[in-house]
């Protein structure tokens, strides 16, 4: 009879339950998915927020080159007309770089320091007073132990 130090057959034993695990994995990859989703956000919100500023600049543009055009000259009404949408052209441009500057304000910045924020908390060492009872009330001999991503 040989002695055999390690005991291929037998099953090793879990320190962290399957389904502690499985709903911990569930989770990460529900945090991973608010993170894309964020991601996305924070950039449709950047293009969208330039895409305005363009437009508006566009538009005051073409009244100002409107207003230079020599037949504004010729006729009142029509100078009148092109000098009205000038102003509003440009009450436009106002209001939409105020605009472009709230969303800035309320969500891209937020949304980058969320992220910022959250990602650092979740990849750094957690504080010995952050424990989770919960996780070690389920593990074993992991009382006063604290984990690290």
């Amino acid at each position: 009879m040989s002695w055999i130090p390690f005991k291929i057959g037998q099953p090793k034993k879990q320190i962290v339950p399957k389904t502690v695990e499985r709903d911990f994995e569930r989770e990460y990859g529900k945090l991973q998915q608010l993170e894309e989703q964020t991601r996305k956000l924070q950039k449709d919100m950047k293009k969208s927020t330039d895409a305005d500023l363009a437009m508006s600049k566009s538009a005051v543009k073409i009244s100002l080159d409107l207003l230079s055009n020599p037949l504004c000259e010729q006729d009142q009404d029509l100078l009148s007309m092109v000098t009205a949408l000038d102003t509003a052209m440009k009450r436009m441009d106002a209001f939409n770089q105020e605009k472009v500057n709230q969303i800035q304000k309320t969500v891209i910045e937020p949304l980058k320091k969320r992220n910022q924020l959250f990602w650092s908390w979740v990849t750094s060492e957690w504080p010995q007073s952050h424990e989770l009872p919960e996780l070690h009330s389920q593990i074993p001999g992991t009382q006063g132990l604290w984990l690290a991503w």
